[in-house]
Order: structure tokens, then C-alpha cells, then sequence
């Protein structure tokens, strides 16, 4: 079913109400905004800061009087036993355990009981850095080398 097709009423009669009537006008053409000279020349310092001085230039306090900062690898290797290796990743805090071939079924069970998560891309397992699972991690670590060779109590 077609809608009824409306002829536009004009609205620039009054109402016989009380109220106040707004009426549109139409817009006949695109009329551009009047350009403003008031602009501001430069940005105020606010904004951005002090000035740039140009790149010749040694301005005390520039970037060049500054040594470039040297944070190191973000995985240290802590422990490497037989077959498997212990280490920590600074930037997402976490304790590492990398093995060459997968471990049995106990050590995977211990892994999962002590809240470790296995990440398949990195082919590890992981645990939150804290002081408590660096005790846990160095405690398992010894545990999956066994006794070393050549040492006695």
C-alpha cells in the first residue's frame, strides 16, 4: 500500500493560540562562513610547550645532552636444567618455564595446580611475577634438576 502523498501547508500563518509559533525557513544555497582575522598568529605556549629551537641548534636541556637510555632484554634467562628452563619476563612480569619436549603428566598436573598458564605461541608456561611464585618457580626449578652432580650435604 502506497502512502498518501502531502502537500506542504504554509507556515507562515499565525495560529489562533496563545502560544508562540516558529517557523523555518528554507535554505535556498550553501553560504559559507565569514573569515574571522582575529585569528592568533602562533599557537599559544600553553598548548605545546615552549618553542622548538631547530634541529643545528644545542640548547641546554635538549635531547642531545641526554645519553640514550639502555633498558636491556626484557627475558632473562634465571635456570637451564635438563631439559627445561627457567626465566623471567620483566615487561609482562612473569616467570617462564620452557621445556624441550613435553613434560610428563605429574610435572604438568604440579604446573597446573601451582596456577601456571600455558601459552601455546610462546611454547611456555606462566605465572605472575611476585615474590611468592619466585620462591614457588626457584623451588620447582631445583626440584626438576635433581640432585647436582658433584655436591654433597
Amino acid at each position: 500500500m502506497s502512502r498518501k502523498k502531502t502537500t506542504p501547508t504554509d507556515n507562515t500563518e499565525a495560529t489562533t493560540g496563545t502560544g508562540a509559533v516558529a517557523v523555518a525557513e528554507p535554505r535556498t544555497e550553501y553560504e559559507p562562513k565569514p573569515a574571522t582575522a582575529s585569528l592568533p598568529a602562533q599557537r599559544p605556549q600553553w598548548i605545546d610547550g615552549p618553542p622548538a629551537q631547530s634541529a643545528g641548534v644545542d640548547a641546554p636541556g635538549s635531547e642531545q645532552d641526554e645519553p640514550p637510555r639502555n633498558w636491556g632484554e626484557p627475558y632473562k634467562t634465571i635456570f637451564s636444567g635438563k631439559g627445561f628452563e627457567l626465566g623471567e619476563h620483566r615487561r609482562f612480569k612473569q616467570r617462564v618455564f620452557r621445556f624441550d619436549e613435553k613434560p610428563d603428566a605429574e610435572l604438568l598436573a604440579k604446573l597446573k595446580e601451582a596456577g601456571f598458564t600455558y601459552r601455546a605461541a610462546e611454547k611456555a608456561w606462566t605465572i605472575p611475577a611476585n615474590p611468592d611464585t619466585r620462591r614457588l618457580t626457584d623451588e620447582m626449578a631445583r626440584e626438576m634438576a635433581g640432585p647436582a652432580e658433584g655436591m654433597s650435604r
